[in-house]
């Protein structure tokens, strides 16, 4: 998702990118054109496939943070931190319905919370009995990652299996959302890219991400609101759940928060001088560069309809 090429890293050797631009096409769309698809149906099957494969993005998520980590001179904590992502994840389940019967909703919080508390306390002991020099830097390090990734990633699986009303007519309207939802990400992602590129000239946060112009950004947004109110408009969202306002405000989540999602791993991979945060996925980057505008975009998503539309 962010396409940054940082200041201050050192040239690449000359044969590094050696191969036409063809070669080097080539993975880049092949792992598009596997991609894309194997991401809708399991996004279709949704339930414990869905919900495995969030575990999944977390936990190989969580895995290249704690690799930054380790460049930046800290001292990853596997353990408590994976362990803790795996509780959060339970929860979220459970409070879906994809372990059986929902949770009611006021054991969200309070699970939730209880999980970050007991993290806290592990690692500041952690902290305390094994770490060096900068044990407070190195606790906040990974209760941040385990909020961005897991606690935010979490709610992937709070979308897709959410409690929405019923429209005669539609079935699961809950993927239709999640689909929506992956769609105006790309469109943002394309436009904000594509008009940059061409049209933008001021640049909107230099120091975060020098390539991310004011124009690539205005696009992103429009183009962002342009796909929900489209897709409410075929009917694909129907207007019975999904109102026009509702349609605005859910196209502002992808495009504002799910930009800002973007530039916060910009930042991320500039303090610690990393082109990508891993190589999983060829011409890609990691599972972090290709998720970290969802992981803005799902938890608002999920706040905002369980505020505006009760099922």
């Amino acid at each position: 998702m962010t396409r940054a090429r940082f200041r201050g890293l050192q040239e690449r050797p000359a044969n590094e990118n050696a191969g036409s631009p063809k070669d080097r096409l080539r993975p880049r769309l092949l792992v598009v054109i596997l991609g894309i698809p194997a991401l809708v149906w399991i996004t279709w099957l949704g339930g414990w496939a869905y919900a495995l494969f969030v575990a999944a993005v977390v936990l190989v998520g969580l895995w290249e943070y704690l690799a930054l980590l380790r460049k930046g001179n800290l001292t990853p904590r596997p353990i408590p931190t994976y362990l803790a992502a795996i509780i959060l994840l339970i929860i979220y389940a459970s409070h879906a319905g994809v372990l059986g019967e929902r949770t009611p909703p006021g054991t969200l919080g309070l699970s939730l919370l209880a999980v970050l508390l007991l993290l806290v306390m592990v690692l500041q002991s952690g902290e305390v009995l094994f770490a060096g020099n900068s044990g407070w830097l190195n606790l906040s390090a990974h209760v941040a990652g385990v909020l961005w990734i897991a606690g935010f990633g979490g709610t992937f699986i709070l979308v897709r299996s959410g409690d929405l009303p019923e429209v005669p007519g539609v079935a699961d309207l809950a993927f239709r959302l999640t689909m929506a939802l992956y769609v105006s990400v790309w469109i943002c992602d394309a436009l904000a890219y594509g008009m940059g590129r061409r049209y933008g000239r001021r640049k909107i946060i230099p120091r975060v991400s020098p390539n991310k112009t004011v124009v690539g950004t205005v696009a992103g947004v429009l183009g962002a609101l342009a796909t929900m109110l489209l897709l409410g408009a075929g009917g694909w969202l129907p207007g019975q759940v999904f109102s026009a306002t509702t349609l605005v405000v859910l196209g502002l989540i992808v495009g504002v928060a799910g930009q800002m999602g973007d530039f916060v791993e910009s930042r991320l991979k500039r303090d610690f001088n990393v082109k990508d945060t891993g190589a999983l996925l060829p011409g890609h980057g990691g599972v972090l560069d290709r998720f970290d505008s969802l992981l803005f975009v799902m938890p608002l998503t999920h706040l905002f309809l369980a505020l505006a539309v009760p099922p």
